[in-house]
Formats: C-alpha cells, sequence, structure tokens
C-alpha cells in the first residue's frame, strides 16, 4: 500500500469550527489556548498512511471525524487492527512519550477530518504545560487498554461477536448508525477470511439487526448489536468513559484565516 498524505483544509472566508475531538474538547481553556494556534484543519483520505512502523513521527494527528487503524502486520499474514482511533483520541503516541518513532501502521479507514501538529511544536508545549503532558498521558493508557483488549479478543471470540463488536466500536467514534465499510475492509481488521464476515453480516441481517448494500453498513437494531457483541466492547465502551464524563468545552478553532 503506497503512503499517501492528509491534505490541508482551507476555508475562504474564514470560519468558525468548534472542536469535536474528546481529547483536545477536555482541555482546559489555558491549555487549549497554547495548542490552538499551532493545529492546522487536514482531510483524512482513505487509505491514507499517516504513520508507518520504525519510521520517524513528524506530526500528531487529533481526530474530528472518520475512523483509523492502527495495525499489526507480517509478510505472510498482512495487517490486523490491533486499535481504532476516532473522535476519542489522537494518532501519534510516540510523540508524547517521546519515541518520535511509529511502533505501528496507521491507516485511514474511513474518511474524515484531522487536526495537525508538529511533534516539536508538541513537545515544546507539553514542556510548557505539564497539565497538557498528563492529559495526553492519559488517553495514551485509554490506548494501551484497547490494543491489549483485542489481543484477547482476536484470540479467543468467534468471528460473529468480533464483528459486531467492530461495528458498535465504529458507530460510536463516527456518531452515526451508518458505515461507509466494505466485507473486506472488516476481514481484513479482524484477521480472518471474508467469507466469514459475509457469513457473520447475513446472519445480522437476517434478524434486521444490520441492512448491507454496496459498500456500507447501516446499524438498526443497536441494542441487538450489543446482545451479539462480545464483552469485550462493553470494556472498551466503559474504559473510554472516562473522556465522555470529563467536563467538555466548546473550543473554538478558525479554518482560513491568515
Amino acid at each position: 500500500m503506497p503512503t499517501a498524505t492528509a491534505a490541508t483544509v482551507t476555508a475562504d472566508p474564514p470560519t468558525s469550527y468548534v472542536i469535536q475531538n474528546l481529547v483536545l474538547s477536555t482541555l482546559s481553556a489555558a491549555d487549549f489556548e497554547l495548542l490552538r494556534p499551532l493545529l492546522v484543519p487536514v482531510e483524512l483520505k482513505r487509505n491514507a498512511i499517516l504513520h508507518d512502523t520504525n519510521k520517524p513521527v513528524e506530526a500528531v494527528h487529533f481526530i474530528e471525524s472518520g475512523v483509523l487503524s492502527r495495525v499489526a502486520r507480517t509478510q505472510l499474514d498482512g495487517p490486523v487492527e490491533v486499535a481504532m482511533v476516532g473522535r476519542f483520541g489522537f494518532v501519534g503516541v510516540s510523540v508524547v512519550l517521546g519515541t518520535m518513532a511509529a511502533l505501528q501502521r496507521t491507516v485511514v479507514q474511513v474518511p474524515g477530518l484531522a487536526l495537525r501538529i508538529d511533534a516539536n511544536d508538541l513537545q515544546r508545549v507539553m514542556q510548557q504545560s505539564p497539565s497538557i503532558r498528563d492529559h495526553l498521558l492519559r488517553y495514551v493508557q485509554l490506548l494501551l487498554m484497547q490494543k491489549a483488549q483485542l489481543s484477547l479478543c482476536n484470540a479467543k471470540h468467534e468471528i460473529d461477536k468480533r464483528v459486531a463488536r467492530w461495528m458498535l466500536l465504529a458507530r460510536e467514534r463516527l456518531q452515526s448508525d451508518q458505515l461507509p465499510v466494505t466485507h473486506d475492509l472488516l476481514a481484513s481488521m479482524l484477521g480472518v477470511r471474508r467469507p466469514g464476515v459475509s457469513e457473520a453480516l447475513a446472519a445480522l441481517e437476517s434478524e434486521a439487526i444490520v441492512q448491507r448494500s454496496r459498500g456500507s453498513l447501516q446499524i438498526l437494531d443497536v441494542e441487538s448489536l450489543r446482545h451479539k457483541s462480545c464483552e469485550c466492547y462493553r470494556i472498551i465502551h466503559d474504559r473510554f468513559g472516562m473522556l465522555r464524563e470529563m467536563n467538555q468545552h466548546e473550543h473554538v478553532l478558525e479554518i482560513g484565516e491568515d
């Protein structure tokens, strides 16, 4: 897969934009002001690779919309998702940890928008404000928890339960019951064969829980889908409740302002 870059978003005339990312929106007003002039809106294009394994991380991306996957891979087996990132988080955690090199590849699965900050700028701000550093490290802890839970899920649980878990997590990050994903994408992220995913989705459709269409999945019955999922969805959902329960602020970013 070729490396792709995110395109800068411009607006003419300037427009005010309320931050959607929960890591940023739960920062204090004073801390957000330190970051605000350094954040650049960028478009996340499908299949774009923001970071690659063992390569330097030049920027951190706070996800506003869309879904990205952190994937582990081998030459023989291909990629498997080890963490899903959306509006609850950011990619480029190695910058926060001070290592500056990516541990896994990060790929855009569902297009969206992110706020990009140069890695050196973020490190400088974290030195200036330990409260920003501590706040970002709380998310890193959540990400590590998610990676550990998905490792257990991929090793122990049946395909149908993992498909339900993936769709529920994606739904929360997209804030939509319409998921623009294919059977092939799900199979790749779960590390299974496509027929197994198709069979699981067909069973969900037969119970009017999901409706399939070309390149998209519509969740019709969220509560029933939760019952079909393994416990891993609830565990991850509950742990990320830490962010959802924090005080959120309507931080504003000006787009297109010179």
